[in-house]
């Protein structure tokens, strides 16, 4: 059995937390390997002003190549619509069946009490192993009490870091260095990202 752990996200742009995160995930659970899944459309996120799916897979490629722990799969920016994660688990498991995996899906504590909002969660939690990372002092609500026995919580040393902290800094020609890896600060910088406020 291989034990892999699916981060997703929107990814616009990936920067240290993200892979911080999923470097400490990856010793605290003893996983093989993590899986970065950027989505194309968010059930419950507003998609309007992202970057395209082309641009933030170029710089998801950028910043996980140096680590052979880390890969990357297009499985939802390649499928029409809107991405369920239940629907990407079942695919993975099936295009996968040879490794006899176990799926690790990683969500920040923020996430747990939205996942009665998601697509068949019972089903999720499952098929894998819901795993909840942050600071301790998360309060459930009521409505995800019956999930909460599923799901594995660890607490991780989190930056204050956020994609959004990072499109608006360049919006405002403001540093971005050490926020994100050298690779993707190049690439940013290239293709003139992030240049209007709130995109």
């Amino acid at each position: 059995m291989k034990k892999i752990g699916l981060l997703g996200g929107t990814f616009d742009p990936i920067h240290t937390g993200h892979l911080i995160i999923a470097e400490y995930l990856y010793d605290e659970l003893g996983l093989d390997e993590i899986w970065f899944i950027p989505t194309k459309d968010h059930a419950l996120k507003e998609n309007k002003g992202i970057s395209s799916p082309e641009i933030r897979w170029a710089m998801l490629e950028l910043a996980i190549s140096p680590n052979q722990k880390f890969k990357s799969l297009d499985i939802e920016l390649t499928r029409p619509g809107v991405s369920y994660t239940i629907d990407t688990i079942e695919l993975l498991l099936k295009n996968h069946e040879r490794l006899n995996p176990k799926f690790y899906f990683l969500i920040g504590m923020d996430n747990v009490n939205e996942l009665p909002r998601w697509k068949n969660p019972e089903e999720i939690s499952e098929k894998c192993q819901l795993v909840a990372f942050g600071r301790p002092g998360f309060r459930p609500s009521e409505e995800v009490e019956n999930l909460l026995p599923r799901i594995q919580f660890i607490p991780v040393p989190l930056l204050e870091i956020s994609s959004t902290l990072i499109r608006k800094r360049v919006a405002e020609h403001k540093s971005i260095r050490y926020l994100v890896p050298e690779s993707v600060l190049h690439y940013i910088k290239e293709n003139q990202l992030y240049k209007s406020p709130g995109k």
